[in-house]
């Protein structure tokens, strides 16, 4: 059982949260389907047995499919899992944006249409659960002060959309997380979501990104040098990564190994970080849908790395797993 009257101490807070979205893997606003979510049955079997309950953050596309909605129902009954919101503004109404990737980032799009996406959104989670989301990811991690303004507006009490030391600048104009703290802190509309804001009533709890080596503080810019032109067309960043110089990790078993998932959770822990969040997108739970199971047997290998991965944490340090929300309420 979780205390919820203090974060551990002696140990490490787990989130385990998956982005629980449509089956196009390509943004798309037209033929979008949901098969992907009838996977959800064996996947909270599995992490049930491993006393995990997941936070599914899920997009409009999911909570408005009737079937799609069902299941995510029956998985979560009786408290095992928590239904979290999750912005694809790409296909979430109103569509009154021209379809061009920059609007592919929430942050990019005028505040009130912010707005109005994210209470349709609500609106959708509501009507097919019956409860009101509290936690939010933005798609792409898309995250922008206006879509700060937007969930306070909206009642949200805790966002997961920040990647500590990622930049997504060159990719459709995304927003930069570099500088951002790795420890939950508060966010207000009035500073970049990098910033903390004592007094701010939206609590972030970053997801897990980090080095292979610490401190942080030393590698991210030593990593960033290397990928910055002109060593970037030498390919200086994949070479060092290559020989275990420096290598940018994710806790995402999609895009790491087990060992350098260990690794990065290793390091988190040194520089204090007391909570760490595993995650990955649920198209990846059924062969060909996204880029990283292609086939069963990659279906296979991501269950197999999460048990392994959670059976290394386990000796590593004691674990307390929790959903996005129970989290914020130890760590806020």
């Amino acid at each position: 059982m979780i205390d919820r009257r203090d974060p551990p101490t002696d140990g490490v807070l787990l989130i385990v949260s998956v982005d629980t979205e449509e089956d196009n893997w390509h943004r798309s606003r037209h033929d979008v389907t949901t098969e992907n979510i009838q996977e959800l049955r064996p996947l909270a079997a599995f992490l049930g047995r491993l006393g995990v309950r997941p936070t599914y953050f899920t997009a409009y596309q999911v909570a408005v499919e009737h079937g799609a909605a069902d299941v995510l129902r029956e998985v979560c009954d009786g408290g095992r899992g928590e239904i979290a919101a999750h912005l694809h503004p790409w296909n979430t109404p109103p569509l009154t944006e021209a379809f061009v990737p920059r609007n592919s980032m929430l942050k990019n799009l005028p505040a009130e249409l912010q707005l109005s996406k994210l209470r349709r959104l609500t609106k959708a989670l509501e009507e097919a659960f019956d409860s009101t989301p509290r936690a939010f990811r933005a798609g792409r991690y898309g995250l922008g002060r206006d879509t700060v303004a937007a969930l306070l507006c909206c009642g949200y009490r805790v966002d997961s959309s920040v990647s500590p030391f990622l930049s997504l600048k060159r990719l459709d104009d995304g927003p930069t997380f570099v500088g951002a703290p790795m420890v939950p802190y508060r966010l207000a509309p009035d500073r970049d979501v990098r910033q903390p804001a004592p007094d701010g009533k939206l609590l972030e709890v970053p997801l897990s990104h980090g080095f292979n080596r610490g401190p942080f503080s030393f590698w991210d810019p030593a990593s960033r040098f290397l990928d910055a032109a002109p060593f970037r067309w030498l390919h200086l960043g994949g070479l060092a990564a290559r020989a275990g110089l420096v290598k940018r990790i994710v806790l995402c078993p999609e895009l790491a190994s087990v060992a350098d998932m260990l690794t990065l959770s290793r390091r988190l822990l040194e520089q204090g970080v007391r909570h760490l969040q595993l995650s990955w997108h649920s198209p990846s739970l059924k062969p060909g849908l996204s880029p990283f199971t292609a086939t069963t047997a990659d279906v296979a290998r991501l269950y197999a790395a999460v048990e392994a991965y959670l059976e290394g944490l386990s000796r590593i340090t004691p674990l307390t797993f929790a959903t996005v929300s129970e989290a914020a309420a130890l760590l806020g």
